[in-house]
């Protein structure tokens, strides 16, 4: 099975799925290249931003990711998936045009949060995946008696500014930086643990670029979808 990566959202992102998947399979054996799984990465870098489109301030990223989709069947890709929880807005559309299964990154994550018995969940999120309601359109559908807690305003910018400080230099400053991702995001983790969450989802992939946790209330989607991957070759 060739599985198809429509990535570049971000790509540090995409690249730690990549690290994340071939850790998986070196950790439960693997020695030769020939023992992981063959992927197509596909860096769709100029596609419009998800959350920009969502907040109603940009184009639509759609129609180009229907094009990387063809263009990663056609390259032999048997099923999909996208490094981005804002774009599985489109994920019904996308999949009713490409004509390929997909891995929906966001159901993976309900599904997590089901198992782990708990009814609270905090959300860390884009702007424009809180405003397309992308995690409650699959939580309704998977875990409905679950609650969402959203971060207060000034943490939600905080989460903007993550973001976007791990597409720059700032995920390189000292670990007691303020501008560090590392330092924000534990930082909206504290506020909505605050906040009555018994389980904080990292629901950017961004996110797990910088920030490292053992803490065990912490579901990251990019982790999620990493592992969905190695499942799907018995890892």
């Amino acid at each position: 099975m060739i599985i198809g990566v429509i990535g570049g959202a971000g790509v540090a992102a995409t690249n730690k799925l990549c690290e994340l998947i071939e850790q998986k399979f070196t950790q439960n054996g693997a020695f030769r290249d020939c023992h992981h799984p063959e992927m197509i990465i596909y860096q769709a870098t100029q596609a419009p931003s998800r959350s920009m489109f969502l907040e109603g301030k940009g184009p639509s990223f759609i129609e180009d990711y229907v094009s990387v989709g063809y263009k990663l069947k056609n390259a032999g890709a048997d099923i999909l998936c996208m490094c981005c929880n804002t774009a599985h807005y489109a994920l019904p559309i996308l999949q009713e045009q490409i004509q390929l299964p997909f891995i929906n990154m966001i159901e993976e994550v309900a599904l997590a949060c089901k198992r782990t018995g708990k009814q609270k969940f905090g959300l860390a999120a884009s702007d424009g995946c809180l405003k397309g309601n992308v995690y409650e359109t699959y939580f309704s559908k998977n875990f409905p008696e679950a609650q969402l807690i959203y971060p207060d305003d000034d943490f939600q910018k905080l989460i903007t500014k993550g973001i976007c400080n791990v597409k720059n230099t700032h995920r390189f400053d000292p670990l007691d930086s303020e501008e560090r991702p590392q330092h924000i995001f534990d930082t909206v983790y504290q506020h909505l643990i605050d906040k009555g969450a018994e389980v904080v989802i990292m629901g950017c992939t961004d996110i797990r670029v910088d920030y490292v946790t053992d803490k065990t209330n912490v579901i990251d989607s990019l982790t999620i979808l990493s592992e969905r991957i190695c499942s799907l070759n018995n890892i």
